[in-house]
């Protein structure tokens, strides 16, 4: 896709997305609390979250060559979702989803990197929020962990915000961490998700955990790439195992396993006995969060759910993130625990979705869910209702900007089959049979005899979208065609031109003055321009202090990354901001990133 393209592209549908934001604005409905709930004994909820752990990294699914004893007897204990699928694969959308009881199209967080023009630079979410819903209606909020959202947790619906890592991930070990209502971080000595866990339980043993009703989002950075160090007993749990000696259940067969960090095809992090150690570590984690609420008595009037925030493919297909529409990407571990309000025990193969999650919360704690909140509520399935009426349930990867431009998509899923459509005409609906076909080999979207599944799904799909007003209604229809991959590649070799020359130009060191300062990307990621004898330098989240290369008065190289820094001026002739056109590796996709002057 050219640059040109997504121009276009972005032309296309912004007034639309402005148009469906104030829709949903409008339509929703601020929820009441009654007296009657007033009265009655309100459950505590904690809410705890893993990162990027595949659905079957878990003993409850099937996995016997994990050790997770403490999450797979509150499977037991709770309702393990075994079909359970993420709403949106990747952390920042996924949690924006979680907060806002809404989809990427609608809430606006496409990716990590990419928000709708309406919501870059914002300091809260200009609607509801679970957490915030729950804090009107009397809870205490608070908030411990990985955060990844560029608004401010405060801002957000949390009355306590602890210790909290603003950004993807850190260091497993004394990493830099932000505490109470500021981004301003510490390096905090000791290992991060103990240090996390251990402010929890703090937290639990505290009289405020007594006042009244909390909801405790607990968010940890595992098993996230780097996966290590970890305490030692968990360091050496899997020693001198191979990854064929732990394949997960899910995985297929004759691939090669790649666990990397995200969107970087060369930085392969450690292999899946790392992978599996920092999950063990997180379920011996959970185990104290729990005992803590034993010991405190709060147990028997807790929901505990714990939720994968997005799987990983970990090698599948060739691919080691996730974003995608398959099975390892979207399928993640769900427990819920509700001894107070659940009949239903053990597992069930009802297809839930993250997105029910933030309405079924609400209803638990007697609040009124806001209209325009498409996820269901579960609580009559978990009373044991049998009319519950769930069958199927959705995910999208809505960002049509980032590396991962190219797999913008919506899916159906159902415990047997799912349907995959791509926002490309010339990239083919997929359909799979999960039961027969579980790796997703093999497409019969047009087998003749799977005509009735398929427009049953479609007809779900096609339902979902026009009741949330998603702008792939209007995609264009296919065309027949096969993506022209050749095209392809030749837009993408466009974009990447030239970030390899680093000729330098004459440019009168003058012009630098203007371009000192501090930029801030919309994630809230800064980048320093500095000058120093008559040189331009730059300083970001990647590391340490390079030179930028000049190639005209306001376009400069990275002198030692395939990365350029274009300076934009106003008409006034001050510089307002600069953009970003970065190759992060060979095989992934060139990225433009904008990013304001704030100084």
């Amino acid at each position: 896709m050219t640059k040109s393209t997504i121009k276009k592209h972005k032309m296309k549908f912004g007034r639309m997305f402005l148009l469906i934001f104030a829709t949903n604005s409008l339509l929703t409905s601020f929820p009441t609390y009654s007296q009657q709930s007033r009265n009655t004994k309100r459950p505590n909820i904690v809410f705890i979250i893993s990162d990027d752990q595949r659905w079957d990294a878990l003993g409850a699914a099937g996995n016997t060559k994990i050790k997770t004893p403490v999450l797979d007897k509150l499977a037991r204990e709770g309702v393990y979702f075994r079909q359970a699928i993420i709403h949106v694969s990747q952390c920042s959308p996924s949690r924006a989803t979680l907060l806002t009881g809404l989809s990427p199209h609608q809430h606006g967080y496409y990716s990590t990197n990419f928000l709708r023009r309406d919501m870059q630079w914002k300091d809260s979410f200009p609607l509801p929020t679970m957490p915030g819903l729950l804090q009107q209606a009397g809870y205490r909020t608070v908030l411990v962990g990985k955060w990844h959202l560029a608004t401010d947790p405060w801002l957000t619906g949390f009355s306590d915000v602890r210790t909290w890592l603003p950004e993807a991930g850190a260091s497993y070990v004394d990493a830099w961490l932000t505490r109470g209502n500021s981004r301003k971080k510490m390096e905090t000595k000791g290992f991060i998700n103990g240090i996390f866990a251990e402010d929890a339980i703090e937290f639990l043993g505290s009289a405020e955990a007594k006042e009244k009703p909390f909801l405790l989002w607990l968010a940890s950075t595992i098993p996230h790439a780097p996966t290590k160090p970890n305490p030692s007993l968990f360091e050496h749990m899997y020693e001198g195992k191979t990854n064929a000696d732990l394949l997960p259940p899910g995985f297929p067969p004759h691939t090669s396993v790649q666990i990397p960090l995200e969107g970087n095809a060369d930085s392969v992090a450690p292999n899946l006995a790392d992978y599996y150690a920092s999950v063990s570590y997180l379920d011996n984690l959970v185990g104290q969060v729990l005992a803590t609420l034993d010991k405190q008595g709060l147990a028997e009037n807790t929901v505990i759910v714990f939720l994968g925030d997005n799987g990983l493919m970990a090698g599948s297909r060739g691919l080691r993130g996730k974003v995608v529409p398959w099975e390892e990407s979207v399928r993640v571990p769900l427990i819920i625990r509700a001894p107070m309000l659940a009949n239903l025990k053990g597992r069930s193969d009802v297809p839930v979705s993250s997105l029910d999650l933030p309405a079924t919360i609400l209803s638990m704690a007697g609040v009124s869910i806001p209209e325009n909140w498409a996820g269901r509520n579960l609580q009559p399935l978990l009373k044991g209702s049998k009319k519950h009426g769930i069958d199927h349930a959705f995910s999208e990867w809505a960002d049509t900007e980032s590396q991962f431009r190219n797999y913008t998509h919506r899916l159906v899923r159902s415990p047997h089959y799912k349907l995959i459509r791509w926002d490309k005409p010339d990239k083919p609906d997929e359909l799979y049979n999960l039961v027969a076909d579980p790796h997703e080999t093999t497409n019969i979207i047009n087998k003749p005899a799977m005509s009735p599944v398929r427009d049953q799904l479609l007809s779900q799909l096609n339902a979902w979208m026009k009741k949330t007003n998603d702008p792939a209604l209007f995609w264009e229809r296919k065309n027949g065609k096969t993506p022209n991959l050749a095209e392809e590649a030749k837009a993408e070799e466009e974009l990447r031109s030239g970030l390899d020359d680093k000729t330098e130009v004459n440019i009168n060191p003058q012009l630098y003055d203007a371009y000192v300062g501090k930029y801030e990307f919309v994630t809230k990621n800064i980048v320093l321009i500095s000058k120093q004898e008559n040189k331009l330098f730059v300083a970001g989240e990647w590391g340490g202090k390079s030179e930028l290369v000049p190639r005209s008065e306001n376009e400069f190289l990275h002198r030692n990354l395939p990365m350029r820094f274009t300076f934009v001026k106003n008409t006034a002739g001050q510089v307002i901001h600069l953009i970003r056109r970065q190759s992060l590796a060979a095989d992934v996709l060139t990225i433009d990133m904008k990013a304001r002057k704030i100084e």
